[in-house]
């Protein structure tokens, strides 16, 4: 086991704690039983339970093991499949197996490791085949993956396993047709296709390069319109004759410089990453008729600074739905286009006094002239039914709580099933909602967030269910919400062996009567006659819940570490936050997270009312966003926290991407003042206590100017902060050494700065 920095630890430290008349030590060496009485023998104790240290929680194997991955569902809806995979250090074969539906029953289709590599792809000779993204053709025989850049497929009626490109550049996004006929996919921005009976292979596109994109999204749209995790952009057409794609022209777009400092001789990657103000890229939308091989541009394009936010195909394949954003963001336009000739009509708008949220939570139906779309006209999230003439049926969900997703639409059976904050903004659960009637039965009970996925049938789902007790859950269901059998409940025996101090839920109110929802960790051996320190944990912008039922991972394993040393951890989610409707997310229009900073303030001023917490010694930490509100906190209202710790802030607006940014802050020409109020850096003189700047070099989202260009303003202040760099990390500083070292950074400066045997 690992301590840090406990040679300094005194008698009036948090590590040693009163228990009845005995002390308890802290690190678990020894203990004196409680409950003894003069009248009788001590009572038998109860097993010392172990401290939880950061090296656990980023060590092998996990505290939590892994969930299975690539869960998919076949197409016929009759098993679903995943790869299960031995934790590492286990020397058991990965495997992808099915899960039969209804019955359960497990069949394994491959052992993955057992696959022959080809020689040209061996790294050594122990090298074996893995899998993580892949994807079934509907005939439910083949599965494509991709593995070292090139495209396989495997056979799950006889096991075969093809590789079916041989190049060297990379093949991207494989793709199957609706007919599972070929496989689109994506090399050095062109578009191409693979035709399986043939074997041969057709490049669609021509004029891809390191500045014009086809069928790939760049890296704005990526991170700020679509964030599923990959850059497809091209769409099969239901016929499998067509694919429609996006064109990227980012020859306007700035670039900037990504930096590897650790060679003799520096190497550069550069990215295009429009700031505000900058010219955004220019988008259009084409649609390929494989017969022919010709492109025709959709007349719904993005060439007049604005952005292509969807695009669907009709279920007749002639025609497209595309989302049309203007660049302000506050006037979204659904057009159909003629896949033939490009002309475009408009079937909706959608304006907003603020800004409008880019959702998936829209269904075009495959058997009638209709569409499920979602809007928050009325101040929060909700569903409506339209027909394709833009005229409303009806509306199919209301009231004052939001849809998070919309799960499926079973078409047959005049059902809408979506994911909804209606029972508690706390936690997320499914519902289904007749077409007709517009009854609304909520299908999930188990309190906690719920995240379903449909079987292409609407008959069964499978439930990614976690809560603040619960790491993971992952079980299949009817479309009823009856149980049928569990795919994945981990094994956290060693975890239950840690004293984990339990989170609760609490609301506060300020003195405005505005009322907030928190969270609290207090200490496992809680005395409420002691004054503890205390760590304020925040995000505080749009999109983003702090205070959910859901397990917090190794952030909540840090928190828990944290409450055994004696901090209570403490959360609000004020206003900006997601869930609570449009008039709570956008009241920082134009100026984000000053309301938000208002509220944490307000947070405070409640734990400051509290007689177990030491208001002198209150701290403040944050992540990306939370970094960004720490050091607003810090440099803003300098005085209310005595320590903060900022990871990957932005601290000045003008360098952030111009998507996320000026769909809240609009341009900085046009909200001069709003981009200065908001931003960290313009307060560096006013800093007081203790400041620490996180930032990894290679970080592409939040890049590493932010935190130089605040810590040379706070030079020129002459002010006294601590910096730490990550060489090589990213925005998340990935990697178990990474994250451990900074833990324990984080760990060391808020004992040093908080904990009362550190005071000097």
């Amino acid at each position: 086991m690992r301590i840090v920095s406990w040679s300094r630890v005194c008698r009036s430290c948090v590590s040693w704690r009163a228990a009845g008349f005995g002390l308890v030590l802290a690190l678990g060496l020894s203990s004196i039983p409680r409950n003894t009485t003069a009248a009788g023998p001590a009572q038998q104790p109860a097993p010392v339970k172990k401290v939880l240290t950061v090296e656990r929680i980023f060590s092998d194997p996990p505290l939590v093991p892994s969930a299975p991955s690539g869960i998919a569902w076949l197409p016929d809806s009759r098993g679903v499949t995943y790869l299960r995979t031995p934790q590492k250090g286990e020397k058991a074969a990965t495997q992808l197996v099915v899960r039969e539906v209804p019955s359960g029953k497990e069949r394994t289709l491959c052992i993955v490791d057992t696959v022959t590599v080809p020689k040209d792809l061996k790294k050594s000779e122990s090298d074996t085949l893995t899998i993580s993204a892949y994807q079934w053709a509907k005939t439910g025989t083949l599965m494509v993956f991709q593995y070292r850049n090139e495209i396989f497929t495997f056979n799950r009626k006889n096991g075969e396993v093809l590789r079916r490109t041989q190049n060297k550049e990379s093949e991207d996004n494989p793709t199957f047709s609706p007919d599972s006929k070929k496989i689109a996919f994506t090399r050095k921005n062109d578009l191409c296709v693979l035709d399986l009976d043939s074997k041969t292979e057709t490049r669609l596109t021509t004029t891809g390069s390191d500045s014009l994109f086809n069928g790939v999204l760049d890296w704005v749209y990526e991170e700020e319109l679509f964030s599923r995790g990959d850059d497809r952009a091209f769409w099969w057409s239901p016929d499998s004759k067509k694919i429609a794609f996006y064109q990227f022209d980012e020859r306007p777009v700035p670039t900037f410089p990504i930096v590897d400092f650790i060679p003799a001789h520096n190497t550069t990657e550069t990215q295009f990453y429009p700031i505000p103000g900058d010219p955004t890229p220019i988008v259009r939308v084409g649609v390929i008729d494989l017969p022919t091989g010709e492109t025709t541009w959709m007349k719904a394009d993005a060439t007049d600074d604005s952005y292509i936010a969807r695009v669907y195909w009709l279920r007749e394949s002639a025609h497209l739905a595309i989302e049309k954003l203007n660049r302000d963001q506050d006037h979204l336009t659904l057009f159909f286009a003629d896949a033939r000739t490009g002309e475009a009509r408009e079937i909706l708008t959608e304006t907003s006094d603020a800004w409008l949220d880019v959702t998936d939570s829209q269904h075009y139906y495959e058997t009638a002239d209709r569409f499920v779309w979602s809007s928050d006209r009325d101040g929060f999230l909700h569903l409506y039914l339209y027909g394709n003439d833009g005229s409303l049926i009806r509306r199919l969900t209301e009231g004052d709580w939001e849809v998070s997703a919309l799960n499926a639409v079973d078409e047959k059976g005049g059902v809408v099933y979506f994911t909804g904050l209606e029972k508690s903004i706390l936690e997320r659960h499914l519902y289904r909602v007749s077409e007709k009637d517009g009854k609304i039965e909520r299908l999930t009970e188990r309190e906690g967030t719920h995240t379903v996925t449909f079987s292409p049938d609407c008959k069964y789902y499978y439930d990614r269910f976690s809560s603040t007790t619960m790491p993971r859950l992952i079980t299949v269901h009817a479309a009823s919400g009856q149980p049928l059998f569990t795919i994945d409940k981990p094994e956290i025996s060693e975890l239950e062996g840690y004293a984990l101090p339990r989170l609760e839920f609490l609301t506060v109110t300020s003195k405005e009567g505005v009322t907030f929802h928190c969270s609290m960790i207090r200490p496992p051996d809680f005395d409420p006659s002691r004054k503890y320190p205390v760590i304020v944990y925040t995000y505080g912008f749009p999109n983003a819940q702090v205070v959910q039922n859901a397990w917090g991972r190794s952030t909540y394993l840090w928190h828990a570490a944290m409450a055994e040393r004696g901090f209570i951890v403490f959360s609000l989610d004020g206003r900006g936050s997601s869930g609570r409707g449009k008039e709570w997310a956008s009241v920082d229009h134009k100026t984000i997270g000053l309301t938000a900073l208002d509220d944490q303030v307000a947070g405070v001023d409640y734990l400051k009312t509290l007689p177990y917490v030491d208001g002198a010694r209150i701290g403040i930490w944050g992540w990306s966003g939370g970094g960004t509100m720490t050091a607003l906190a810090m440099l803003k209202t300098p005085g209310v926290f005595k320590a903060g710790a900022a990871v990957a802030p932005v601290t000045d607006w003008r360098f952030y991407d111009l998507i996320y940014t000026e769909r809240y802050m609009k341009s900085p020409k046009d909200n001069e003042k709003g981009y200065r109020e908001a931003s960290p850096s313009s307060f560096a003189a006013s800093l007081e206590g203790a400041f620490l700047l996180v930032h990894g070099t290679a970080d592409d989202n939040v890049h590493m100017q932010n935190s130089l260009y605040l810590a040379k303003e706070l030079i020129k202040a002459g002010k006294d902060f601590d910096l730490m760099i990550y060489p090589g990390g990213g925005h998340g500083i990935g990697g178990d050494r990474e994250r451990m070292h900074l833990y324990e950074k984080l760990m060391r400066f808020f004992d040093e700065k908080l904990n009362p045997c550190y005071n000097k």
